[in-house]
């Protein structure tokens, strides 16, 4: 059982922290009310403590050694708040909070105890969105292999249809594959997804990084795909436009689980041995 003093000190840490990083967490759940690519951040905490929690029966702190190289990383990350605060530096303030935990961790609990937390703290590195200037590399390529994938179907199809750059002519129109249809959206959401089922499903390294590499094409053919379609039909906004993306995002997640399943199937040890009776 937790005594009152350790549970009256962590609620005291709790708060602390709570009011240092305010202003930093106000901030990023504004962006994640304004820019929708990243609304799936307010998710993250939580699923991050029930990581955590999951946890709390092999932390053992009664067998658990302090760190004074996690009191300095706690330093560094308060540091790194000041500066990132005082500079204006979002990403800075914003990931000081991930090295704050992991340098808190383990100076109360060890080195161990930090590990054993690693993923769970980690997690909430999620809820950071990328900078800017990172976003428009990101999604520029995504909009281009995109506005070919469709028009290489129209042409199929025997659509009249000339590409230039991202804009796709059509005999009574112009589209646009913009930003939004680029697929970044569904790609970030589907690697959180693949890093929790990676955690919870594999236990090797390899299949960890085989379903994690994967989503990067499933993500980006799926939105392809999803793009093509609200052509082919013509929708090309609308309530079916809006649904279509949730659509193909559950598919896209259920060829995730899919494969994780699949790769967990493989890993299982096979026995055709009967069990032998003790003697």
């Amino acid at each position: 059982m937790v005594g009152y003093q350790t549970l009256a000190g962590i609620l005291g840490l709790v708060g602390l922290l709570g009011y240092l990083y305010a202003p930093v967490l106000a901030d990023l759940a504004t962006q994640w009310s304004v820019d929708t690519t990243f609304g799936y951040g307010y998710f993250i905490p939580g699923v991050a403590a029930y990581l955590a929690w999951e946890r709390r029966h092999t932390l053992q702190p009664r067998f658990t050694r302090s760190s004074w190289w996690g009191y300095l990383l706690l330093l560094g990350g308060l540091a790194a708040l000041l500066v990132g605060r005082a500079g204006g530096i979002q990403l800075v303030a914003r990931g000081s909070l991930v090295v704050v935990l992991v340098g808190l961790t383990s100076f109360l609990g060890g080195w161990r105890m930090a590990r054993r937390l690693a993923f769970p703290i980690g997690f909430l590195a999620l809820m950071i969105p990328p900078p800017t200037s990172l976003l428009l590399k990101l999604t520029w390529p995504l909009q281009l292999f995109t506005a070919r994938f469709s028009t290489e179907v129209l042409r199929l199809f025997g659509y009249p249809v000339l590409l230039n750059g991202v804009y796709i002519d059509l005999p009574t129109v112009r589209l646009e594959v913009t930003e939004a249809c680029s697929g970044f959206r569904s790609l970030i959401a589907l690697g959180a997804t693949a890093l929790l089922l990676a955690y919870a499903t594999q236990t090797r390294w390899s299949s960890r990084f085989l379903l994690i590499a994967s989503v990067v094409p499933i993500a980006i053919l799926a939105n392809a795909i999803r793009v093509t379609l609200n052509i082919l039909l013509g929708m090309y906004e609308g309530t079916f436009h809006s649904i279509a993306g949730w659509v193909v995002f559950v598919i896209a997640a259920a060829c995730l689980y899919s494969l994780a399943t699949v790769l967990g199937q493989r890993m299982r040890p096979r026995s055709h041995e009967a069990p032998r009776m003790a003697t």
